[in-house]
């Protein structure tokens, strides 16, 4: 455990000791109060340099910590080997009946691999779903149902989307016409993002409130079932962009020679949008999330708060009697958390 903790300490020297406001509070916390001593968590998230820092955390809480890494991102082999030569327990499967008090999850990938005898902390809005229509006989807390997810989803998101379209691709920004499917958080980063280098942006959804909330901000909005409008707004984009939360969204409802026009076809979801009709290859990155093929996949700063309260779920799973089922990340300490970080960053007064 020395040798891992001095691994994140050397990590954490590359980062400004602001974007780890959050969680250099909650690990002066634990490493008083030991909250986590006893426990078993197994947890699932990109395993990036800073995902080693949210789990100092955990570790110098107490818990016995198991960690994996969702499917749609590969691990730096590099980082891997450190971090398993430091003492890191690292598995590229969740083993068989690994037994484990609470789960760190995200995406919904640990649904059906393992039961968790207290309960499970969920990040992401497409794992929200699939925890709800698994119902499940434990309780979930999803931190995507709270203003916090939005500072890592809308402004963190949208940022890196921006970054790494620019880094992966060497085109400009600039005047570009860009397709965005889904104006749910992260898809309002990315469009908000996009907004200082184009203003020829079309937003697609469903939604009355978000093709409401697109037009007042000055977007071309598309509700999704005009098909015939998706698809003329698809074959005049320069990129088109997949934000949904919604698995092969794009081969399920549209013809697919339409985006095939485009030039780029990015996909920002944990899961393909894209689908089967789309050749391989064709989408960037193997449609998987394009800002984690760059260094610093989202940053530190934005980060930093939603980290905060995926390993707060732990606290809240443990002292709570919560049903089961999925339930939110609590208003009152989510709001609170957003003001600290808006104070702090002098940013996301939109949210």
């Amino acid at each position: 455990m020395t040798k891992l903790i001095q691994l994140i300490q050397e990590i954490k020297r590359e980062y400004s000791p602001i974007s780890l406001t959050f969680l250099n509070q909650q690990l002066r916390r634990v490493q008083r109060d030991k909250p986590y001593a006893g426990k078993t968590i197994l947890h699932n998230l990109p395993l990036t340099h800073e995902t080693l820092i949210k789990l100092e955390v955990l570790y110098a809480g107490g818990a016995e910590v198991l960690v994996t890494s969702p499917s749609f991102m590969d691990v730096q082999p590099g980082l891997l080997h450190q971090f398993v030569q430091a003492g890191g327990r690292w598995f590229d499967d969740v083993p068989e009946g690994v037994q484990v008090d609470i789960c760190l999850d995200c995406a919904g990938e640990l649904i059906g691999k393992v039961r968790p005898s207290i309960g499970c902390v969920e990040i992401t809005g497409t794992g929200t779903n699939k925890y709800t229509a698994a119902n499940i006989d434990y309780p979930v807390i999803s931190v995507d149902m709270s203003k916090v997810k939005a500072l890592e989803a809308m402004l963190g998101t949208g940022e890196a989307f921006v970054r790494a379209f620019s880094e992966l691709t060497g085109t400009t920004l600039d005047g570009q016409h860009f397709l965005v499917m889904g104006y749910g958080k992260v898809g309002q980063g990315i469009a908000h993002h996009l907004q200082p280098h184009t203003s020829n942006i079309s937003v697609v959804d469903k939604k009355p409130e978000h093709l409401a909330l697109a037009k007042e901000k000055g977007f071309d909005a598309i509700n999704a079932a005009d098909k015939s409008l998706v698809e003329a707004a698809a074959r005049k984009a320069f990129c088109i962009v997949t934000a949904t939360g919604i698995e092969s969204v794009v081969s399920d409802n549209y013809d697919a020679r339409a985006f095939l026009n485009a030039q780029y076809l990015a996909n920002m979801g944990g899961e393909d949008e894209f689908g089967a009709s789309f050749p391989a290859g064709r989408v960037m990155c193997g449609a998987k999330p394009i800002n984690f093929f760059v260094d610093s996949p989202t940053l530190m700063h934005y980060l930093d708060p939603v980290f905060y309260s995926h390993n707060l779920g732990v606290d809240l799973l443990s002292f709570s009697r919560l049903a089961p089922g999925v339930h939110a990340f609590p208003d009152f300490i989510a709001n609170e958390l957003v003001a600290q970080w808006q104070r702090l960053h002098q940013e996301g007064a939109h949210i």
